[in-house]
């Protein structure tokens, strides 16, 4: 039997209610809560695919409606309606339709925090990113609360993957997704990407010309309206030397490829001008080998670019005088944090910040 059904683009709330027996409805973009369901994209991971399936029916689909519809998902008096075989309940959100559901909030919602961990270890082995940003979106959609460290956990995970792209998309689409730079651990991690995209490429022309374009293309998004609100004060990642020196780095690997250097000059020049906004974090917490590790993995790239950008603009310019100035602040602090790592950090250790010091270091260009 076809399913009847209810346009309820003209119905107000009690109204609804009583047509709740009917088991088609089509909401209206002006009776929606957000719009169609972000699209998610089938995998290689069977396992993938199952978890994001499942945040899909369980989670982002019942954000989408208005309340009548979600009391028909989890009142056990709809159970009836919902689960009859002539004839299925079902939902239009713009051109998809869905099948309704009986839900209970404990026994069929996954915990964010354990789903998000595993979501991300799956697009590692899978090497799929394209959901990344369609998966933040309906969390942030459905209230999911994603903390600090769980959006620096999933920049990074992409980074490494050398899916800066998938980054960059994020950011774009902030109102949305969620990522931003209004937490500086995940404005760092975000702009650290450049970096690494830069040596998973081997420091080659092309690989430094794809790194130095998301890098500009970061420090745009920076100036964004949407962005630009949520960073203040001393967590204004434009004011950060440990930002603005990644730009630097990017410059100068790119004159020393052939390009241009007045990028590199103004990046120098702004990075004088906040060198001292960074001081507090350039102090090692004892043989704290965590501090230690963190230390690295923030002022290595700033080292590597003042390296770099001394060998261009030339040792006894004004520029590369404040350039050795920077420099003599930074090289005792990398050799003191990494002699900590080496006599400190356990075996299984997280070594990220050492293992990206020790291959600066051999770069050559």
């Amino acid at each position: 039997m076809a399913a009847l059904t209810t346009d309820l683009s003209h119905c107000c709330r009690p109204c609804l209610r009583r047509l709740i027996p009917h088991r088609s409805f089509t909401t209206s973009p002006a009776r929606r809560k957000h719009g169609a369901l972000p699209t998610l994209h089938e995998t290689p991971s069977p396992e993938l695919n199952t978890l994001l399936s499942t945040f899909r029916t369980t989670v982002f689909l019942p954000s989408h409606l208005i309340k009548p519809q979600r009391d028909l998902l989890y009142k056990k008096k709809h159970i009836a309606l919902l689960t009859a075989t002539d004839e299925p309940a079902t939902v239009r959100l713009g051109a998809e339709v869905h099948p309704l559901r009986p839900l209970t909030h404990i026994k069929d919602e996954p915990n964010t925090r354990k789903s998000f961990r595993r979501v991300l270890e799956l697009m590692q082995e899978s090497g799929d990113w394209r959901n990344l940003g369609g998966w933040l979106e309906g969390l942030r959609g459905a209230g999911r609360k994603v903390e600090g460290w769980m959006m620096e956990k999933a920049v990074r995970a992409a980074n490494e993957a050398g899916r800066v792209d998938v980054v960059k998309e994020c950011l774009e689409r902030v109102e949305k997704t969620g990522v931003g730079f209004g937490d500086l651990r995940v404005a760092r991690e975000v702009v650290r990407g450049a970096t690494v995209k830069a040596g998973l490429e081997g420091w080659s022309e092309a690989g430094v010309q794809r790194a130095a374009r998301y890098a500009e293309v970061v420090w745009e998004l920076m100036w964004d309206e949407r962005h630009k609100r949520d960073m203040r004060g001393a967590g204004d990642a434009k004011r950060r030397p440990e930002v603005v020196g990644v730009l630097v780095q990017m410059g100068a690997a790119r004159a020393k490829k052939g390009g241009e250097v007045e990028e590199l000059q103004r990046f120098v020049d702004l990075l004088v001008g906040v060198w001292e906004n960074g001081r507090g974090e350039m102090e090692l917490q004892g043989e704290d080998w965590w501090d230690a590790n963190e230390k690295l993995l923030l002022w290595a790239p700033v080292w590597h670019g003042i390296t770099l950008a001394q060998d261009i603009l030339g040792a006894q310019s004004e520029r590369g005088k404040s350039l050795e100035k920077m420099r003599l602040d930074l090289e005792p602090l990398l050799q003191n944090a990494e002699a900590v790592m080496e006599a400190h950090a356990p075996d299984g250790g997280a070594r990220r910040g050492l293992k990206m010091y020790e291959s600066l270091r051999k770069v050559s260009m």
